[in-house]
């Protein structure tokens, strides 16, 4: 069984952090007969002596990437940023692709992957002038979509989506300049990169939606069996 690496979100609460991780990746990935490992943030010291162990790796959901990370001073609608997650993710992301260690990037993992390999995002989308409401407001467990998206021919997601269908949406910040490799292999209507694969990479996938709180999307963690 394939062992996936997942970093861990953190907490914080009346003044002291917790590590923890939404249960939705987890189910996702036992569904398609994974297993998975959680790595809290740690220095790339011990992240190096891990990855050797890792048969895959998954950046979920969480905070802000901090700008400084692409060379920006923050504007005013940042949220809240974690720098030892930052660091950590950044370094797993680079290594990932250094390594050919295949990894899906969800939400903000999509844009730690960008980040990693010299992208740069969005601050704020509704700031930048994208018009669709990307930060949903119906709850997560609900299962509602938020937008449409739409397959390039060349998607790696094709097979597991019709050209155009419905993604959920929670996020406020999003792709600008894309990292080095990186290929865009879906978009919203109103052109934000929804999907991106890193050329000549067996699976370097990043998802600006969150498949993992929608059943019917839980097959793409399947690609991790066939990388």
């Amino acid at each position: 069984m394939r062992l996936i690496g997942i970093p861990t979100q953190r907490r914080a609460l009346e003044g002291r952090t917790f590590l923890g991780l939404l249960e939705p990746y987890l189910e996702a990935l036992a569904s398609q007969g994974l297993a998975y490992a959680l790595i809290p943030p740690q220095p790339p010291e011990a992240l190096e002596r891990l990855l050797p162990h890792l048969d895959g790796l998954l950046l979920p959901g969480g905070p802000d990437v901090d700008p400084a990370h692409f060379g920006e001073e923050p504007e005013p609608d940042l949220g809240e940023v974690d720098p030892e997650r930052d660091q950590s993710e950044l370094y797993l992301a680079r290594r990932a692709a250094e390594k050919g260690l295949p990894t899906i990037g969800v939400c903000r993992g999509i844009q730690v992957l960008n980040v990693a390999l010299g992208g740069s995002l969005h601050q704020d989308l509704k700031a930048a002038g994208f018009p669709l409401q990307h930060a949903q407001k119906s709850p997560p467990a609900w299962g509602a979509h938020g937008h449409g998206a739409r397959l390039k021919r060349d998607s790696p997601l094709r097979g597991l989506f019709p050209e155009t269908f419905r993604v959920n949406s929670y996020h406020h910040q999003g792709l600008k300049a894309l990292g080095q490799g990186l290929r865009p292999v879906a978009y919203a209507p109103d052109g934000l990169v929804e999907a991106v694969v890193l050329e000549g990479h067996p699976l370097y996938l990043g998802l600006q939606w969150h498949p993992e709180l929608l059943r019917a999307h839980w097959p793409i963690f399947g690609l991790f069996r066939r990388a």
